[in-house]
């Protein structure tokens, strides 16, 4: 059995990317961080290789599985601090206070596929994820609890065209690009966007960045898409048009299954209604899904 802080500092490697990002929130050195790593990959006869930004293991990791499954029962037991990762855009309602007994992550992956990979992998204790894209039947381990629904406007630079015109049609909107993430990223937000004729203008992003994305809508003619929680990412510059896309977004918390009903976990839902309550209240459109109200006794 591998000591609880060395699998730490191995699997936060993976989650985090970088040495700096795991120093920054255990206090561990990148020469110890180093040392840990190889002492992993011996002990559990795996690679690790660097694939498109991202660590990504190579071998048998039956023997390291088990291993986490142990330390994350430890970890929502109170051994060590839990893990939350989180979308760009809900990542400041998280960061200030700081939620207690949580470590947040870096809360910059753009895509469902990496952030379901390291809940389903216990390297991740929890996910703060974006609707509609929730797991499905191929990720039967995984739970999601909607946390609130908000409608999704189409967003443009001041000066737009599209902002002169009286009234406005989807097939208006469909004549001028839109920005869209690579194939896959969320695939039920894509494929809605798609029969609009819309999610055309690619932008390479693994990682979120302001500049290849808010920053693109606001030098060209391009159409983007926010929600009430966009602003406190990517500022006030871009203009909201008067129609909403045909389909709601929010968020939603991903858990493993076997931890769905754990108190810490209803510990952890209770602080999340602290922090999206004022935007409720601020916003009429914005509203808490009654799953999660029923699952507080409210």
């Amino acid at each position: 059995m591998v000591a609880l802080h060395v699998l730490q500092a191995f699997d936060a490697l993976i989650w985090l990317r970088s040495a700096a990002a795991v120093e920054c929130r255990y206090g561990i050195s990148e020469a110890t961080i180093s040392r840990y790593r190889k002492s992993c990959l011996a002990l559990f006869h795996v690679a690790l290789e660097r694939r498109q930004g991202e660590w990504e293991l190579l071998g048998d990791t039956s023997i390291l599985m088990l291993e986490r499954a142990v330390h994350q029962k430890a970890r929502w037991r109170g051994a060590a601090p839990l893990r939350l990762e989180a979308t760009y855009w809900s990542a400041p309602l998280l960061q200030s206070p700081p939620l207690p007994d949580w470590l947040l992550g870096v809360s910059n992956i753009v895509g469902v596929r990496r952030t379901f990979q390291l809940v389903q992998d216990r390297i991740v204790d929890a996910l703060i994820t974006g609707l509609p894209d929730l797991p499905t039947d191929r990720q039967p381990a995984l739970c999601a609890i909607p946390i609130v629904r908000m409608p999704v406007a189409y967003l443009v630079a001041p000066g737009h065209p599209l902002l002169r015109r009286g009234s406005l049609t989807v097939a208006d909107i469909a004549e001028f690009p839109s920005l869209a993430l690579p194939e896959g990223s969320y695939p039920l937000v894509e494929e809605a966007l798609r029969r609009l004729g819309l999610w055309n203008d690619g932008v390479r992003m693994a990682r979120y960045r302001r500049d290849l994305w808010e920053g693109r809508a606001e030098q060209e003619l391009v159409v983007g898409y926010g929600t009430a929680l966009s602003p406190a990412v990517s500022g006030e510059r871009l203009c909201r048009l008067p129609l909403e896309l045909p389909f709601a977004s929010g968020d939603a918390l991903v858990v493993r299954r076997e931890y769905a009903d754990h108190p810490r976990l209803h510990d952890l839902l209770l602080d999340l209604h602290r922090r999206y309550a004022p935007m409720v209240r601020r916003f009429a459109d914005v509203t808490f899904d009654p799953l999660f109200l029923r699952r507080l006794g409210a």
